[in-house]
């Protein structure tokens, strides 16, 4: 527990006092099941989610990919000899953005994430990942490559489970800017 505080306190130090005072006005806290129900609503809403991973250079890159959750795992998919399977491989801290789309700017919501991005190895775990991915996305089991070749399944994907160490759940209904800020434990996994 005195690691998480010591996180805790590291985070607080680093926000500007506008930030702390306008957006996180809680400060820095843990997940609640409040904050948990909110997460899992955003991110069962969305398809898409931007993600950054670090390129070999060092500069960030940022990427569009399609993702499922599992409660508040998220999983994705990308071919395992991509530029974000390769920068995931070298470095495996990401960053994710992940936001529905709203109407009124004044009750947007949304994710943002810091986590480390994990290779799904459990079988069990990789088909529960396909069969929802198919049933958030019915449409890939009719789609092709341009070689004919069938986009789903396809047998050089990766997948992967990330693993957050900061959440910023944004959620402006509870007032203009308004996110919580959540540095995890160890123990997101349910």
């Amino acid at each position: 527990m005195n690691e998480l505080n010591n996180k805790k306190l590291q985070a607080e130090n680093e926000m500007d006092d506008i930030i702390k005072r306008r957006v996180y006005g809680n400060g820095v806290t843990e997940i609640t099941e409040e904050l948990r129900e909110k997460m899992i609503e955003i991110i069962s809403s969305c398809k898409d989610m931007a993600i950054s991973t670090i390129r070999e250079d060092g500069w960030p890159q940022a990427n569009t990919v399609g993702f499922v959750n599992m409660d508040e795992n998220i999983f994705f998919e990308t071919f395992a000899g991509s530029s974000k399977a390769k920068n995931i491989e070298r470095d495996p801290r990401v960053s994710i953005a992940i936001w529905p789309p709203y109407e009124n700017v004044g009750n947007g919501c949304g994710i943002s994430m810091a986590a480390y991005a994990e290779k799904v190895t459990d079988e069990a775990t990789a088909k529960e990942c396909s069969r929802l991915l198919l049933e958030k996305m019915p449409e890939l089991a009719e789609i092709s490559y341009n070689d004919g070749d069938p986009v789903f399944p396809d047998p050089n994907i990766t997948k992967y489970r990330l693993r957050p160490v900061v959440i910023s759940i944004l959620d402006f209904e509870k007032g203009f800017g308004h996110a919580d800020f959540v540095v995890m434990n160890e123990e997101f996994e349910r």
